[in-house]
């Protein structure tokens, strides 16, 4: 059992374009695919995927929309879907090297990881003060984006 999720968007294909263009950047010409803050957005010929969760090699939870254009009001209908990393199968000898390189990496990497932390708390700190809103459920993750981030207005949502 999926939940439909409808957002209306007042404007134009290209003055959605142009919101996701003020927010971030596409890192190919062949494909758009926008990152800012802690979300994705991808762009394809009849559908635009909203990155609401991510959870390494982009894989995570995405909200993957159709979308029609009418009357200069775009409608995203969607789902929430997980998708997970591509799996590849390794031998026994590569995954053996593989956990040493691990080990070494993360020993060499620790006091980067330590400030990244530290930077990361200090943020943490700077949002409380702030007062920024904190999405913690994928589905309110996906309402701050499409709300607040990118303007859109929800409709409502179904239950297959």
């Amino acid at each position: 059992m999926s939940k439909e999720y409808i957002f209306k968007y007042s404007g134009t294909k290209e003055s959605f374009m142009a919101v996701l263009d003020s927010h971030g950047w596409a890192y190919s010409n062949n494909s758009r695919v926008y990152y800012f803050d802690d979300y994705m957005v991808e762009v394809r010929d009849d559908e635009i995927r909203f990155g609401v969760e991510r959870a390494g090699h982009s894989g995570g939870n995405w909200f993957i929309s159709k979308f029609t254009e009418e009357n200069d009001q775009i409608e995203f209908r969607g789902t929430i879907e997980y998708i997970g990393p591509n799996k590849v199968t390794r031998t026994k000898a590569q995954k053996v090297f593989d956990n040493i390189e691990e080990i070494l990496l993360s020993i060499l990497f620790f006091p980067v990881v330590v400030l990244f932390l530290v930077i990361s708390k200090i943020q943490w700190l700077i949002k409380k003060i702030r007062k920024q809103p904190n999405p913690q459920t994928t589905e309110e993750k996906l309402f701050f984006l499409m709300e607040k981030r990118l303007n859109c207005q929800r409709v409502c949502s179904k239950t297959d």
